[in-house]
């Protein structure tokens, strides 16, 4: 609608890994695509000019009208986490996420980010390395320092969360409105945390109520 161009990968994706981080994470795919995004990123824009934009597969368009901003050489999706502390409260917390992230050609961001996650998964025990390693949790250390430029309206939501918009909302609800700084136009589903069949149930829900 925006005059975009397109492109969908599958499982190619994990071609822009060296077969020996692939052999070592042979059953760890999301950490591997997180480092595949960003190669597969580099070989875009070693063909083109402009801002090339990784979204995604389980995420959902819910502004279509929304424009991606491309001002900047370097963007990264803005989640609200909300789920309750160990103290039984609920709390929302902010970090960027790569389920949504932009890159132009002159993005001091870009290369340094892909050999800092290549470096990780060559160094890291295969047997400890941590979900997110080379994604999220990087990207949030890295905030602290860099301050990266975070798009509010390309978020996140939690299974927590999820399930009171499919249902009534509660204090997940009213902890994440009080933190949240602009109306999502896109929403990362998080589909690696959904583990349960009443989890599958509450995205078809949201998926039917905002769905493409």
């Amino acid at each position: 609608r925006q005059g975009y161009g397109y492109h969908c990968t599958g499982d190619e994706l994990f071609d822009w890994v060296t077969p020996e981080l692939r052999a070592k994470l042979h059953d760890r795919t999301p950490i591997l695509a997180d480092l595949a995004r960003l190669r597969w990123i580099e070989s875009e824009l070693a063909a083109r000019d402009g801002l090339v934009v990784w979204i995604d597969a389980d995420t959902l368009v819910v502004d279509p009208d929304w424009c991606v901003p491309d001002s900047e050489h370097t963007i990264f999706g803005e989640e609200r986490w909300v789920q309750r502390t160990t103290e039984g409260a609920w709390r929302a917390y902010q970090s960027p996420h790569n389920a949504f992230m932009g890159f132009r050609a002159a993005s001091p961001v870009l290369g340094f980010l892909a050999y800092l996650s290549e470096s990780i998964i060559e160094r890291a025990d295969e047997a400890h390395i941590a979900p997110q390693m080379v994604g999220p949790k990087l990207l949030k250390a890295l905030n602290n320092l860099a301050q990266f430029t975070l798009v509010p309206e390309a978020g996140a939501v939690s299974p927590e969360l999820l399930a009171e918009w499919v249902g009534e909302a509660g204090l997940a609800t009213a902890c994440y409105e009080q933190t949240a700084r602009a109306p999502l136009a896109l929403v990362n589903l998080c589909s690696s945390l959904t583990h349960s069949e009443e989890d599958a149930e509450r995205v078809e829900q949201f998926l039917a109520c905002y769905g493409a």
